[in-house]
C-alpha cells in the first residue's frame, strides 16, 4: 500500500511542471504519513507528502489529509495544513496535537468537539474568515452502495 502510494505521488510530483490541477485526498493519513518512520519506503513516502503539502499548491497539487488520529500524522505534514475541518474528536492526545499545531483554533472551541453531534464541525483557517462551529444539513441524496452478497456453499 505504501509503495503504491509513493509511486502515485512520485508520478504526480515528477509531472508537476505541467501544472495540471489535481486534488490529492489521503484518507486515514495516519497510515501513510506517520511520525514513526521505520522503513525506507515510509521515509520516502512521508518526505513526498510533506513536500507536496509545502510546495504543491504552486503547481496545482492540492492535498487533503483526512484522519481520526491527528497525533499519529507526521508533524511536518500537519504544520503545512492551512485549513481544518474538525468533527467530533474524543482522544485528549489528538486534541492536544490539534491545539499545538493549529493555534488559530480557539481552545474553548476545540474543547467542545467531544460533545459534537452528527453533522457538527469546526471550520478554521484560510477558507473561513474566523473559526466557527457549523452544522451540516441533512443528506439530500439517497445513500448508495452495499455489500456484495456472497453465496455460501
Amino acid at each position: 500500500m505504501k509503495a503504491a502510494a509513493l509511486a502515485v505521488l512520485d508520478h504526480l510530483w515528477e509531472n508537476r511542471e505541467a501544472r495540471q490541477p489535481r486534488l490529492i485526498v489521503i484518507d486515514e493519513a495516519h497510515n501513510l504519513c506517520t511520525p514513526d518512520l521505520t522503513t525506507p519506503v515510509e521515509r520516502l513516502l512521508t518526505e513526498r507528502i510533506v513536500q507536496i503539502a509545502a510546495e504543491g499548491r504552486k503547481y496545482g497539487l492540492w492535498l487533503v489529509l483526512s484522519t481520526q488520529r491527528p497525533s499519529k500524522v507526521h508533524p511536518n505534514a500537519l504544520s503545512q495544513c492551512d485549513n481544518v475541518a474538525l468533527m467530533r474528536m474524543n482522544a485528549p492526545t489528538d486534541l492536544a496535537a490539534l491545539a499545538d499545531g493549529f493555534g488559530f483554533i480557539p481552545t474553548e472551541l476545540l474543547n467542545r468537539s467531544p460533545r459534537f453531534t452528527q453533522g457538527q464541525a469546526i471550520f478554521a483557517g484560510g477558507f473561513s474568515p474566523e473559526p466557527q462551529l457549523v452544522q451540516m444539513g441533512a443528506r439530500i441524496t439517497a445513500e448508495g452502495g452495499s455489500d456484495v452478497s456472497v453465496p455460501m456453499r
